[in-house]
């Protein structure tokens, strides 16, 4: 099962939404952005977190599919 590197971003979860994603351990995080580098382009945002490898989308990896909720 291959995987991918995952961040997260909150000013970007409420701006476009997030994606729940599941990890090898089998735990789930929300995710705004993949990249299959861990160094590639970062976002030009302060708030993006690594969060770590997901499955990949096409190993099963994406539980939720993008999502925007109205506020926190």
């Amino acid at each position: 099962m291959a995987s991918i590197h995952a961040w997260f971003s909150s000013e970007d979860a409420l701006r476009s939404g997030s994606m729940v994603y599941r990890k090898p351990d089998g735990g789930t995080v929300n995710v705004t952005r993949l990249n299959a580098e861990k160094e590639g382009k970062r976002g030009h945002r302060d708030s993006e977190t690594y969060v770590g490898q997901v499955t990949r989308t096409e190993d099963g990896g994406c539980v939720r599919t993008l999502k925007r909720v109205r506020g926190i």
